[in-house]
C-alpha cells in the first residue's frame, strides 16, 4: 500500500478527487466560538492515505465527501461542547489533553549525545544498576518432610563410592538442578528460608544439608557460588548509554514541564 500511494499517477486521481468532492467542503463554515472551520488541503490528503491504507482503494468523491462532512460535524461539535464549557471539570478530558501536552513536551525535548566522560561518570554513580547479582549454582535431593532418615542418607551421598544422587530421594515437583540461580529467583522457587540457609554455605563437592524449605528437606551440593560483581564498562556501554538517555529525556521534560507551570498564577483556596 505504501508503495501503492508513492506512484505520482495516484497522487494525481487522489488530487483530482480531493479538487472534485472537497470544494464544497473546503470553503464550509460553521459558527462557533473560534470563528470559521476550515477543512485544509493536507486534512484532505490524510483522510484519503487514511482510507487508503484500511480498504486498499482509493476513496470515491462520495467517500470522501462523507469524511469532509463527519470531520466538519465533529469540529463543530467539539467547539459548541467546549463553548458550553461541558469539558470543564471533566477529569477524562482534563488528563487526555494533559497526556497529549505532556507527549508534545517529550517529542520537543532534545538531548545531546553524551561523550565518553559523561558515560563512565553515569557508570561510576550507578554501578548497583550494573553489579550482577549473587548466584549459585547447584545439585539437591528432595526428601518429604515427613522422612527422618536425612542424615544417613547424606552420609551415602558422601560415601568414597556413592548411588547416582539422581535416582535418590522423593519425586519433586522443580529441577534437580539449577545454574546461576539468582538469589531473588531461589527465594521464589524455594522460599526465603531456603535462599539464606543456601546462600551461607560454602561451594564444595560434598554434599551438605538437610536444608529445609517450604516444600519439605533437601541435601545440596552447592558447586559454584557467585558472590556478584560489577560488570565491566565496556560490557554494559549500551546499557549505560540507554539509561543516561532515559533519565536526561526525563530531566529535560520534568524541567519543561515545570516551565510551563511557572506561567501560571496557583492559588489553592483554603491556603491562604
Amino acid at each position: 500500500m505504501r508503495q501503492l500511494l508513492r506512484e505520482p499517477l495516484v497522487h494525481f486521481v487522489i488530487v483530482a478527487l480531493l479538487v472534485f468532492a472537497g470544494h464544497a467542503a473546503w470553503t464550509a463554515h460553521v459558527a462557533a466560538r473560534n470563528g470559521t472551520i476550515i477543512v485544509t488541503q493536507e486534512d484532505m490528503q490524510r483522510m484519503a492515505a487514511l482510507y487508503a491504507s484500511e480498504s486498499g482503494a482509493l476513496p470515491s468523491p462520495e467517500d470522501m465527501a462523507a469524511m469532509v462532512s463527519d470531520q466538519i460535524r465533529d469540529e463543530a461539535l467539539s467547539r459548541e461542547a467546549r463553548r458550553l464549557g461541558l469539558d470543564a471539570g471533566d477529569t477524562i478530558i482534563e488528563r487526555r489533553l494533559a497526556q497529549k501536552m505532556s507527549f508534545m513536551v517529550s517529542d520537543l525535548a532534545d538531548t545531546p549525545a553524551p561523550d565518553e566522560t559523561t558515560l563512565r561518570a553515569w557508570y561510576d554513580a550507578h554501578q548497583e544498576a550494573y553489579t550482577a547479582p549473587p548466584s549459585v549454582t547447584f545439585e539437591h535431593v528432595f526428601l518429604s518432610t515427613d522422612r527422618t532418615d536425612a542424615t544417613s542418607l547424606l552420609d551415602t551421598l558422601n560415601a568414597p563410592s556413592p548411588p547416582d544422587w539422581r535416582t535418590l530421594g522423593d519425586p519433586f515437583i522443580l529441577q534437580r538442578a539449577y545454574g546461576d540461580l539468582p538469589f531473588r529467583e531461589t527465594v521464589r522457587l524455594f522460599g526465603p528460608d531456603f535462599a539464606n540457609a543456601l546462600f551461607a554455605l560454602d561451594a564444595s563437592d560434598a554434599w551438605q544439608g538437610p536444608v529445609r524449605s517450604a516444600l519439605g528437606q533437601h541435601l545440596v551440593r552447592l558447586v559454584v557460588k557467585n558472590e556478584g560483581s560489577l560488570r565491566p564498562f565496556e560490557e554494559v556501554r549500551s546499557r549505560v548509554e540507554a539509561d543516561w538517555r532515559d533519565d536526561a529525556l526525563r530531566t529535560a521534560n520534568e524541567t519543561a514541564i515545570a516551565n510551563i507551570i511557572k506561567r501560571y498564577k496557583v492559588r489553592i483556596e483554603g491556603a491562604e
